[in-house]
């Protein structure tokens, strides 16, 4: 199935129950990061390509341990607003914090760039 503009509901709901599913109830273990953010981004690339295969995906993940911390995070595009989007996805359990930001921009060449 594939889809013609950028959905971030689906994208949102497939991204979140992927990291649940590698995340779930696992404490944060550094030696455990790199192997978990590949594991979240490349389930991510394959998920959203079988629904976006028109697009171009780019997909970061970071994990980090749970402190008093915040943690800050901006992202700029240059798209199409009628068929090209981000979503970003926090998950959190009691011990680490994980973000993973998607982008999909259209392969059509017929879209309009907005600078946002």
């Amino acid at each position: 199935m594939s889809i013609d503009h950028f959905d971030i509901t689906k994208t949102t709901d497939i991204i979140r129950k992927i990291i649940e599913e590698i995340l779930n109830t696992n404490q944060y273990r550094l030696e455990h990061i790199d192997k978990w953010t590949r594991q979240i981004v490349d389930s991510c690339q394959r998920s959203l390509f079988e629904i976006q295969n028109s697009f171009k995906t780019i997909i970061t993940a970071m994990i980090i341990p749970k402190t008093n911390e915040n943690i800050h995070m901006s992202n700029a595009c240059l798209w199409d607003f009628a068929v090209d989007g981000s979503t970003i996805i926090q998950w959190e359990n009691d011990s680490m914090y994980c973000v993973v930001s998607a982008f999909a921009l259209s392969l059509s060449i017929t879209t309009q760039l907005t600078i946002t």
